[in-house]
């Protein structure tokens, strides 16, 4: 897996009401991503399914500003994560913390 390509295919997804999460890859870049543009401290990244749970909490009384951002975290929410927790998952967790040009292909 590219790290860019799950980066592209959020970005791409964040733009349809009716895109779906498939893989850990891209939970863990919305993530980050997540907390970048609600300036919250990052969860620890111990397990997938951990992740999700902490940012869902974390998200709870966050109104998001901008359509992109509902769409990521209704994936995120409904996202049935797998035990898959590999180095490009670190990766594009960090890759969304990190990222500078948000929504930009």
């Amino acid at each position: 897996m590219v790290p860019s390509l799950a980066r592209m295919s959020v970005i791409i997804k964040s733009q349809h009401e009716t895109s779906v999460m498939t893989g850990n890859y891209e939970m863990a870049y919305i993530c980050g991503l997540l907390c970048r543009l609600t300036g919250t401290v990052p969860p620890s990244l111990e397990t997938p399914v951990q992740l999700q749970e902490d940012m869902m909490k974390l998200l709870e009384n966050y109104s998001p500003e901008d359509d992109r951002e509902k769409v990521v975290i209704k994936m995120l929410k409904f996202y049935k994560p797998d035990g898959l927790l590999d180095d490009q998952v670190r990766e594009l967790y960090r890759m969304g913390l990190e990222e500078k040009t948000p929504w930009k292909r």
